[in-house]
C-alpha cells in the first residue's frame, strides 16, 4: 500500500497523499474510525486508528505545517 501510494505522489506531482488502507476491518470504509498514513516526498507519519473526525484534523494539521 505505501509503495503505491509513494508511487502515485510521484506520478501525480502531488505534495502530499494519504494513504489509507481499506483492507482493514476496523478502519475505513462501514467504519466509524480510521488508520492512515501522510506521506510527502520527505516525510511519512502514521496516524494510529482513531475517529474519522479526528483523522480529518490530523491531514489539517499536517497541511498547515
Amino acid at each position: 500500500m505505501l509503495e503505491n501510494a509513494k508511487g502515485k505522489l510521484e506520478r501525480k506531482n502531488a505534495d502530499m497523499i494519504v494513504a489509507n488502507d481499506v483492507t482493514r476491518a476496523d478502519a475505513g470504509f462501514g467504519a466509524d474510525t480510521n488508520a492512515v498514513t501522510l506521506l510527502t516526498r520527505d516525510d511519512a507519519r502514521t496516524l494510529p486508528l482513531m475517529s474519522k473526525r479526528s483523522v480529518a484534523d490530523g491531514i489539517l494539521d499536517r497541511v498547515a505545517e
